[in-house]
């Protein structure tokens, strides 16, 4: 390794005030949308759940598991046993029959694509895109097909957000033990190479579609790793993966999917690992409870309006892990916003 290419540390100052910044755009849409399906004058009447709520308002059940989290952590609703009631200050101006009723002044935030999103995605994943639009990097790499310039942004867009992160995990989870890990959907290769650049015994293989292995390996040189961090042109949906790891990894995959997808890919890292081997998810948490916290909400959000998924909370990860038929599932923080989930093969 290159003294160029040496370990990165991860940085003192954690990277949450971007974070924050960058998702904070997604604020104001989640309460333009609440308003017009009138979320509030809902709950006002009788507080409830996700599943009680969309089946009242004729709403998306996972839409709103999405909304609601992101409207507590903004101070909108409290929840308690699992059911949402508007907050006081949700009381005094978010009702529309209230004398200090807000909503007027949101016009100007009616119109714009992530608001146009949420109405989407309210009504349904099945809505229908608007005429024209492109491609989403989810929607190709659900067919299987990333063509090459869109590999390489996604691959500088996903670096950008994940080297910090990606120390973080090398630094702060428990990898003992590990000698061959599978990094699924592993992007630019960056928590791969993190973890190589940590662990002198460990190797890593990135598994991706054939135009983001050819990217990610011009990441692995650079980050002088190339000698036990490779890449296997997989599509993770359709072909078989490779076996003889006792690890796999995902980061940022999870969320991109529904839950029926994730159980699939539970199943099929499963199938791949040795016995006592482990599977591990780097996501960030939504709180057991739904509350919140703010940027894991927001996160979700920002899942929900470009993905078929949603940031989750760890019971509901636990639940996935375990139908695949792991064992001892685990999580501890890592670095910034991020945590790592683990569990274990029989």
């Amino acid at each position: 390794m290159t003294d160029a290419a040496a370990r990165l540390d991860p940085p003192i100052q954690p990277d949450t005030p971007v974070w924050d910044a960058w998702l904070s755009a997604y604020r104001m849409p989640a309460l333009v949308a609440a308003d017009e399906i009138g979320l509030f004058e809902a709950l006002e009447a009788e507080p409830d759940d996700a599943a009680g709520l969309a089946g009242r308002l004729d709403a998306d059940a996972e839409a709103l598991k999405a909304l609601l989290p992101m409207l507590t952590a903004l101070g909108f609703l409290s929840v308690r046993l699992g059911r949402y009631r508007p907050t006081p200050a949700a009381r005094t101006y978010l009702l529309k029959a209230g004398p200090l009723y807000w909503g007027h002044a949101f016009s100007m935030h009616r119109q714009g694509a992530f608001v146009d999103g949420f109405r989407r995605a309210l009504k349904g994943r099945k809505a229908a895109e608007p005429a024209g639009a492109a491609r989403t990097p989810g929607q190709a790499w659900e067919a299987g097909q990333v063509p090459v310039e869109m590999a390489r942004s996604v691959a500088a867009f996903m670096n950008s957000h994940s080297v910090p992160a990606a120390a973080g995990v090398a630094r702060y989870g428990d990898f003992g033990g590990v000698r061959r890990l599978l990094d699924v959907g592993g992007g630019s290769g960056c928590f791969s190479i993190a973890l190589a650049q940590a662990f002198a015994g460990l190797s890593c293989t990135v598994m991706e579609l054939p135009t983001m292995c050819e990217v990610a390996r011009r990441y692995i040189a650079e980050g002088g790793v190339s000698d036990r961090v490779d890449t296997v042109s997989v599509d993770m949906f359709r072909a078989a993966w490779p076996k003889g790891y006792d690890a796999v990894f995902f980061s940022n995959i999870f969320h991109d999917w529904d839950l029926q997808t994730n159980a699939q890919l539970s199943r099929s890292a499963f199938e791949a690992l040795e016995p006592g081997g482990r599977i591990y998810l780097h996501e960030m948490l939504i709180a057991d409870d739904g509350s919140g916290p703010l940027a894991q909400a927001a996160f979700s959000v920002m899942m929900l309006l470009g993905t078929k998924g949603r940031q989750y909370a760890l019971a509901e990860l636990k639940g996935l892990l375990e139908g695949a038929g792991f064992r001892d599932v685990e999580a501890r923080d890592t670095y910034g916003h991020y945590s790592l989930v683990s569990a274990r093969k029989p």
